[in-house]
């Protein structure tokens, strides 16, 4: 039985093209979720920029001093920038509901208006459809913001718009992102990554390195993921897991794009003297 040749310079223009999109996509979507990340943890400790602070506040909680906590934002707010933003759809909307609890002005900013639109009517619009006790999803009964789907009641949503709270004195306690959200986001990423993660190893394979160096380099992002993904879960009751998640999504950047430049450049690459380039 004849041998196939997978070698990727062989393919035909057409498929090249597709795979170099692929690849193309694959780089830049590697790319927005970096900067995703950057925009969802970033301050998350109560200071500007990105830092390992940022990433305990949200995997496994941190004690910052109140000083440095006054910017720290709320469960409310990070949410609304991150997984319930698309729920809040009109950016007129969004703004001033971001900018009430960004400001932290509590129930007296409720009412305050700006472009005829108030923190309470932007709640009652876009939130208390799920987020109502009597709404009869289960956020409503985790996550209440009032006891129908007409009344913002700001005894039950005040848990929700304050930064921290207060351990000893001077200090607030910021963190860890609640277990259903942790849930949530695991499962949507270990559905997703580890399957063009196989594919692009796999290619990855079929370049002409050496053999040696590819045994090292295919394995290390998936074997990264899981590192990182049990990591999410183990930093909640052993904080120093939070250095396995900074070291493990470093160690599968570099890899994952190394795989994806070594593929792109066999795929393209001139083919050996004494081989002629496919022509269907």
């Amino acid at each position: 039985m004849p041998m196939i040749d997978l070698a990727l310079h062989r393919l035909p223009t057409p498929l090249k093209l597709v795979l170099t999109a692929f690849l193309a996509m694959l780089g830049a979507g590697y790319l927005f979720a970096i900067a995703n990340i950057y925009a969802s943890h970033s301050g998350a400790d109560g200071k500007p920029g990105l830092t390992i602070d940022d990433l305990k506040a949200v995997y496994s909680g941190v004690t910052v001093e109140k000083s440095s906590a006054k910017s720290a934002p709320s469960i409310m707010l990070k949410m609304i920038e991150g997984a319930m933003r698309q729920y809040v759809s009109d950016s007129a909307d969004f703004l001033v509901l971001h900018d009430w609890l960004a400001d932290g002005n509590g129930e007296p900013g409720l009412e305050k208006e700006r472009d005829g639109r108030t923190p309470r009517r932007v709640i009652t619009l876009n939130c208390l459809r799920c987020h109502a006790a009597d709404s009869g999803e289960l956020i409503g009964t985790k996550a209440p913001f009032g006891p129908d789907q007409l009344t913002v009641d700001y005894k039950m949503i005040s848990q929700f718009t304050t930064p921290g709270t207060a351990t000893e004195a001077g200090t607030v306690r910021i963190g860890p992102q609640s277990a259903p959200h942790l849930i949530l986001i695991t499962h949507a990423h270990m559905l997703a990554i580890p399957i063009f993660t196989l594919i692009v190893a796999f290619l990855f394979w079929l370049t002409p390195l050496p053999r040696g160096f590819r045994a090292i380099v295919a394995p290390i992002p998936m074997l990264t993921l899981v590192f990182d993904f049990s990591s999410w879960w183990l930093a909640r009751v052993a904080p120093g897991a939070i250095y396995v998640i900074a070291a493990a999504g470093a160690a599968y950047g570099s890899a994952f794009g190394l795989q994806l430049l070594s593929i792109a450049y066999a795929t393209w690459r001139r083919p050996p003297a004494n081989q002629s380039p496919t022509t269907t």
